[in-house]
């Protein structure tokens, strides 16, 4: 420890902290306007200057300056009171004053600093500066003539989303903020807003709605993606206002604006019975009682397996977890799976492959009463871990990673956290980026390294990779304690260098200095994602890349880990607490009874008209229309159930083939719990009413009780203590928390697993449609009125490389004709770089069109593309 003095006080302060961080800690108020503890401080204001012994006569500022041991610092004098009211002065001498009407009235940093400082007046003068407004951007409205020149919004723009996308224009005096155009052209997140000190950047949804003292504050779990954020509701009048995460300021733009969907008034408010091919409303006791009546009568006739649930990664844990008790104690069947089977599924399969099952030992319960919400086991000293989950990263630990290896995956829409740990780990100087991808993505920039291979070769490319690796370093031992390695240089023995470069489209020379990076981390890290995880081999495609991780991955080394991603905000949650037809709670295998079938299992019993073919389905919400491959397939499959009841918010493709919909309560009307694509407990509240709705737990304790079920539920509290002493795997999990907890001592052995090194992509088309992830959307949720995402992204666009569009004559804008051999639709065109020619994408979020139509098995497909 550092031991000092500030203001006469003495002080211990850890090494390395600045003067302003062991003030703060110490209760000692020294002003600010520049810093902000999510960003690095420049000292640019110059408002937070002290006085320090020994050093320079000069005020130095306590933002940037660090603790050292005897220092003697002053905060309040009367030199430094002089110094503080003329940089003030000089901040508002341009100052807009439009207190009265600006949005961060009530919250404005000025405000207070020029209260804390006590300025009476201005009394300079200088040439008045024009306001150039900007009312026409989306989202963010900017007010130049109230900007302050700290650069907050640059800097975390710039070092934290990576955007680049705001700057400052001009000098000295005439310094102005600006983005080169108007409109703004960005990610639209919105982290520039909330961490302005004063009104220069405004949030549209909130102007003029609401003042920041009258509003109530509810801490919840973000609903969107898998990134595990947590944010402030600040509601009024039992409305939302905005969304703020005050903690670290960083949400993407659909978790900052997309909270709109909550009020879209397409929103199911009632149940509904279809009778005669169309829909009446109806009460709760008629929808719960006709559904019961309908399983009952299936059950019945056909047995519990004629009976198939699929699980939602949109619901709570204690919703899944009530839906897999219903299925397994109340109908007594397996028969149950969820969506993540067509990608997040395929990736624990495969990684699970090589490192095996979970293994948890040396876990109690605990004597304490627990908190809501804690997990009630606790881990006894000797607690040891092992198998697939010990190997998967955690959000926290992508930071401390010195080489990161990015599959397939276009890290910013799919999980925005994820990019902003990059933007952290980069900083340091040992820090490498290797980007491997069909299409060039926003971290390319980044990058030390991007491997610009052909969709649908990713095994390839992998197997080039182990291969190299082997041949530079024959003696090679991997850190993991591993089995199989003479199978797996067996298995690419055939594979010749000019066969990796010919299939992949990448040059020898940047393979083999790939390998040499992995060679030399010492904690590598690999990400991949669902446009790897989504192909017809997505689980072949995760059995490859966890071979890769034991190979060069250093177990125990935070930061050295898989971070496959689980798309939706429980995309990991409902496959943890037992929604599988194989494994229960904490992937446990079913024991005593018959493994049920997959979700395409299903479909294929469908369609060869099995008598093994479900009579009744129970969909927890999940649009199987709209998400999963071959829509029209799909859809058809669908329409041969006798009997299907869904769950959702809204009367989506898949519910329209159901005779009973059920309103469910979404993110803000509920209380519960999710878990993050990195394993993070995340807590949701209820902020808003249910208005007539009601959560899925409730809808499912209370169907089980019509059919001699009954779980008699009353609080998801209770479902939560009930799940987590069947889960060793949540020892010692709390809100905020990830697990398996770091108290469990990891044993982690692996078998290299070989696999099929083929192209996923059959047929003769002259081009490549990858269908992905749009920035602004999170699924179809986002695409609902008035979702504030949808004004930056109203629609799919087909992206295509100029040479391509120029030999179709097509125009940026135009209408294209896509075809494929499942189906064709037509979308307008725009032109980037960002694909290669021969390659072309389509976002997977919208109706219409709808990628989907397009796909068989998986999302590559190869089409034709005409004029529209």
């Amino acid at each position: 420890m550092v031991n000092l003095t500030i203001d006469g006080r003495a002080i211990q302060a850890e090494p390395g902290k600045t003067i302003l961080e062991v003030a703060k800690e110490n209760g000692i108020y020294i002003p600010f306007l520049c810093y902000h503890p999510a960003l690095k401080p420049i000292g640019s204001c110059r408002i937070c200057v002290v006085e320090i012994k020994p050093g320079p006569p000069r005020p130095l500022p306590a933002c940037a300056t660090t603790v050292n041991e005897g220092m003697e610092v002053v905060t309040n004098s009367p030199k430094l009171n002089a110094l503080r009211l003329e940089l003030m002065k000089m901040v508002l001498i341009n100052h807009a004053l439009e207190c009265p009407i600006c949005a961060k009235g009530g919250e404005c940093e000025l405000q207070d600093l020029t209260h804390a400082l006590a300025v009476p007046t201005v009394d300079l003068d200088a040439v008045k500066l024009p306001p150039n407004p900007d009312y026409v951007s989306e989202l963010v409205e900017r007010h130049p003539d109230r900007c302050v020149t700290c650069g907050r919004c640059v800097r975390i723009c710039r070092d934290r989303v990576g955007a680049m996308a705001i700057n400052f224009t001009l000098r000295g005096y005439f310094t102005e903020l600006a983005s080169g155009a108007q409109p703004l052209d960005c990610e639209f997140c919105g982290s520039c807003i909330d961490i302005c000190p004063v009104g220069a950047l405004i949030n549209k949804q909130f102007k003029y709605r609401a003042r920041a003292w009258e509003v109530e504050k509810t801490e919840i779990a973000c609903p969107f993606c898998g990134g595990g954020c947590t944010y402030e509701v600040h509601t009024k009048d039992g409305r939302i206002m905005r969304v703020r995460n005050e903690a670290s300021v960083l949400l993407c733009g659909r978790g900052r604006f997309g909270w709109p969907v909550v009020e879209a008034p397409d929103r199911l408010k009632t149940p509904l019975i279809q009778e005669k091919g169309s829909f009446r409303e109806a009460s709760w006791d008629e929808a719960l009682d006709l559904v019961a009546a309908k399983l009952k009568e299936t059950v019945e006739a056909g047995g519990a397996k004629a009976v198939y649930g699929v699980g939602s990664p949109r619901a709570t844990n204690e919703a899944n977890y009530a839906f897999q008790k219903f299925f397994r104690q109340g109908l007594k069947t397996n028969q149950l799976d969820n969506p993540g089977r067509y990608n997040y599924v395929r990736a624990l399969k495969g990684i699970a492959e090589v490192f095996g099952p979970a293994k948890i030992e040396g876990v109690e319960r605990s004597t304490a009463l627990p908190q809501a919400y804690h997990s009630p086991l606790a881990l006894k000293d000797e607690s040891t871990g092992g198998g697939f989950p010990f190997v998967l990263g955690k959000l926290d630990d992508l930071n401390k990673a010195d080489l990161v290896l990015v599959v397939g995956m276009d890290v910013t829409p799919e999980l925005p956290p994820l990019g902003w740990k990059l933007m952290e780990a980069k900083e340091k100087p040992n820090f490498r980026l290797v980007v491997a991808n069909p299409r060039k993505t926003k971290f390319d920039r980044y990058a030390g390294l991007s491997l610009r291979y052909k969709p649908g070769s990713e095994r390839v490319l992998i197997a080039g990779l182990i291969k190299f690796f082997l041949a530079d370093h024959p003696d090679w031992t991997p850190a993991f304690k591993a089995d199989g390695l003479d199978d797996l240089k067996e298995s690419v023995k055939k594979l010749t260098p000019k066969d990796i470069v010919t299939k992949t489209g990448v040059e020898e020379s940047v393979l083999k200095e790939t390998v040499a990076l992995l060679a030399a981390a010492q904690a590598p890290a690999i990400l991949f994602g669902t446009e790897l995880l989504a192909q017809d081999k997505g689980q072949a495609n995760a059995v490859a890349l966890a071979d890769l991780f034991l190979l060069v991955g250093k177990p125990g080394t935070p930061g050295s880990a898989l971070y496959p991603v689980a798309e939706k905000n429980n995309s990991r949650g409902v496959s943890e607490v037992g929604v599988l037809p194989d494994m229960g709670p904490g992937y446990t295998p079913v024991e005593g009874s018959e493994p049920g079938a997959t979700l395409e299992e299903v479909l294929d019993l469908l369609e060869k008209d099995d008598p093994a073919a479900p009579k009744a389905l129970y969909l927890l919400g999940g649009d199987l229309v709209r998400w999963l491959p071959h829509k029209s397939r799909v859809q058809k499959l669908l329409k041969k159930v006798p009997f299907i009841v869904v769950q959702d918010a809204f009367l989506t493709e898949t519910a329209k083939l159901a005779q009973v919909v059920l309103p469910v309560a979404v993110h803000a009307e509920q209380e519960g719990t999710f878990i993050s694509s990195t394993g993070q407990l995340g807590l949701i509240k209820q902020a808003l009413a249910a208005n007539g709705v009601r959560p899925d737990w409730q809808i499912i304790s209370q169907l089980g009780a019509k059919m001699g079920f009954a779980m008699n539920y009353v609080s998801p509290k209770e479902i939560f203590r009930e799940l987590a002493l069947k889960m060793p795997l949540w020892a010692g999990l709390a809100p905020k928390l990830s697990e398996p907890c770091p108290k469990i001592k990891a044993e982690v052995s692996g078998k290299f697993v070989p696999f099929e090194v083929d192209i996923s992509l059959p047929g003769r088309r002259p081009y490549t449609l990858i269908v992905g992830k749009s920035l602004q959307h999170s699924g179809s949720f986002t695409t609902h009125h008035p979702c504030g995402t949808l004004v930056v992204t109203k629609e799919a666009l087909l992206k295509m490389n100029p040479e391509d569009a120029k030999s179709l004559g097509l125009a940026a804008g135009e209408t294209a004709k896509v075809i494929s051999s499942h189906g064709e639709i037509t979308a307008p065109v725009k032109l980037t770089g960002e694909v290669p020619p021969g390659v072309v994408f389509l976002p997977e979020h919208f109706a219409t069109p709808a990628a989907n139509d397009l796909t068989l098995n998986s999302n590559l497909v190869r089409v034709t593309i005409q004029k529209g």
